[in-house]
């Protein structure tokens, strides 16, 4: 683990990359920022994060297709990812096999973007420590 940890938000949504990256930042944490999927799995590649923060709803490639990329890849297969999601299903658009394959693949998690800040990062803190 890098000191201090590094976090890849993957969100196609500035405003709220900011506020969760000051958030962050506040607690201690590195943060690196990607706007859509295929920027997530290239900065993966590079930075290798301890956790990825990963956006489902995004442009050119979503946060699910992003996910069973980094997974299939040696350089990125380890890295802990969350999914980040505004959404009640927190696998929208995922059905049947590759839903399974998702979480098989190693999402840990997801994160309500409705969250409180402080909960999230509790979230964060805990992904971390493997829980």
């Amino acid at each position: 683990m890098h000191n201090p940890p590094v976090i890849l938000i993957a969100d196609d949504d500035p405003g709220f990359q900011e506020i969760v990256g000051t958030k962050l930042k506040r607690n201690g944490f590195a943060v690196a920022e990607a706007h859509d999927g295929k920027e997530a799995v290239e900065k993966a590649k590079n930075l290798h994060p301890d956790l990825i923060v990963m956006d489902i709803n995004m442009p050119n490639e979503n946060g699910t297709e992003a996910v069973l990329d980094m997974k299939a890849n040696p350089e990125t297969r380890d890295i802990k990812i969350v999914f980040f999601t505004s959404e009640e299903d927190p696998w929208p658009g995922l059905k049947g096999e590759r839903q399974h394959s998702a979480v098989d693949l190693g999402a840990q998690d997801f994160i309500r973007k409705n969250d409180d800040l402080d909960v999230m990062v509790e979230k964060i803190k805990s992904f971390l420590k493997g829980k």
